[in-house]
Parts: C-alpha cells; sequence; structure tokens
C-alpha cells in the first residue's frame, strides 16, 4: 500500500517567496510532478501543494505555499508569514534585478517574522534555503554562482542551490534539505539519528500508529520554559539563524 498523508510524523508549513517570474510556481510544479512550461501566468494571490519527504527515517509532509512576487499582491503575502516553519527564496540566475532585489524579500521576512512571533514568548529559527533558478540557460546567465554562495554565507547561511525548473536539475534536493532543516529545528526526536537504535518499518500499521500516538502525546505535554532567544539560536546546529531574536 502506498504512503500517504496520514503516514506523516509531522507537517510544516513553507513558503516560496521572490520577485515574479523568477520561476516559482514552475519550481513547485516540478517538484509535484507537473510539466513545464515556457510560459506561464503569473501567480495571482496564493495556492499550495503538499509534498511528503523521507527525512532520516521519518516521513515529513511540507504544504508549500506558492506567492505572488507582483508588488500589488504583497500585503496578501504578508499573511503568509504567520506559521510559516521554513522558507524557499527564489531569484532568476539570467536576471541580476531579480538577484539585487533580494535584499527587500530578506528585509520583509526579518520583519514579518517577527512581529507574527510577538507576544508568544517563544521563538524558533526558521530556515531559508536560497534558490538560483534557470540555470539551465547558461547564455543568458547574469548572476554568477558565486554571488549567491557568498549571499546565502552572509544572510543566511543554510543552503544555497542553483536549481532549473525545466531540467528538473536540484529541485527536489533543496525541498528535501529544507525538510530536513525544519524537522531538525521542530521535532529533532522523530529522526533516527536522535534514536540510532530505533528500527522503523511503515508498512507496520502498529508501529506507525504508536509513533504518531507519541508525537500526539508530546504535542500535548505541558510546555517547558522556553530558552531565550539568543541562546536558543546557539543551540541550533546552523551558523546564523532567522528569528527575531538572532537574525543579523
Amino acid at each position: 500500500m502506498p504512503l500517504g498523508e496520514k503516514d506523516c510524523l509531522a507537517s510544516y508549513k513553507v513558503l516560496v517567496v521572490g520577485e515574479t517570474s523568477v520561476g516559482k510556481t514552475a519550481l513547485i510544479n516540478n517538484l509535484v510532478g507537473r510539466e513545464f512550461r515556457e510560459s506561464m501566468v503569473p501567480t495571482i494571490g496564493v495556492d499550495f501543494v503538499k509534498k511528503i519527504f523521507e527525512v532520516d527515517g521519518a516521513l515529513i509532509q511540507l504544504v508549500i505555499w506558492d506567492t505572488a512576487g507582483q508588488e500589488r499582491f504583497r500585503s496578501i503575502t504578508k499573511y503568509q508569514y504567520r506559521g510559516v516553519q521554513g522558507i524557499v527564496l527564489v531569484y532568476d540566475v539570467t536576471n541580476f534585478e531579480s538577484f539585487s532585489h533580494l535584499t527587500y524579500w530578506i528585509s520583509s521576512i526579518q520583519y514579518e517574522v517577527a512581529h507574527s512571533h510577538c507576544g508568544r514568548g517563544r521563538y524558533e529559527p526558521i530556515p531559508i534555503i536560497l534558490c538560483g533558478n534557470k540555470c539551465d540557460m547558461v547564455e543568458k546567465r547574469q548572476v554568477k554562482s558565486c554571488k549567491g554562495y557568498k549571499l546565502a554565507e552572509k544572510e543566511m547561511a543554510f543552503e544555497f542551490f542553483e536549481t532549473s525548473a525545466k531540467t528538473g536539475t536540484n529541485v527536489f534536493q533543496s525541498f528535501q534539505r529544507l525538510a530536513f532543516h525544519v524537522t531538525d529545528i521542530h521535532n529533532p526526536k522523530l529522526m533516527k539519528s536522535y534514536h540510532p537504535y530505533m528500527i522503523r518499518c511503515y508498512d507496520d500499521t502498529e508501529t506507525t500508529e504508536e509513533l504518531r500516538s507519541q508525537v500526539k502525546l508530546r504535542r500535548s505535554a505541558p510546555k517547558k520554559d522556553k530558552i531565550a532567544p539568543k541562546e536558543r539560536g546557539k543551540c541550533v546546529k546552523l551558523k546564523r539563524s532567522l528569528c527575531c531574536g538572532c537574525f543579523r
């Protein structure tokens, strides 16, 4: 029997953001197996898809929200930052302007995430994967790979991929790595490396139900005092984290 949504031990909200026409929708379409189209109508508002990933022995579902890059829709995009747990930030390697505008998106993410956590008394780092899309268009390239790596190192320090929604280059890998980082931050106990001697068999219904019940018990258990924002940032195995407590 094929694995489905009910077999997932956790589900996370992810946003794909960036300037218009950088290929955000095309990346998502490639990820879920839809046919690539050379010309596409710009996204209006928001839309989402669901994709299951295997992360270090655990099945994880990403709810991936596709957002509009046009300026007139950015007020709608702001509301989508609520509850977000991971972000894919996309630019077009054949359009230097889309790369230079990443500073806007980074500051926007910082501001919106800070306000979405305001008053909650808890701060969780939000991993970002930077994607330079359309890397298959070699002759039209305007942004060198080293610039993408340098920006990722300076501003986010999570991971950087050059992708192609047309050929599928690094599309799955980028979302797979995001799924790993989000799980490592929010539910590390689901990962096999946290329990090195755990053997999981998703064909065994009892095993799957037992794992799912354990997750429910952890979620319903009284919450312990959270670590202060600055200390929390130090605990994550990342160079730098994006949250209102440790972003710079």
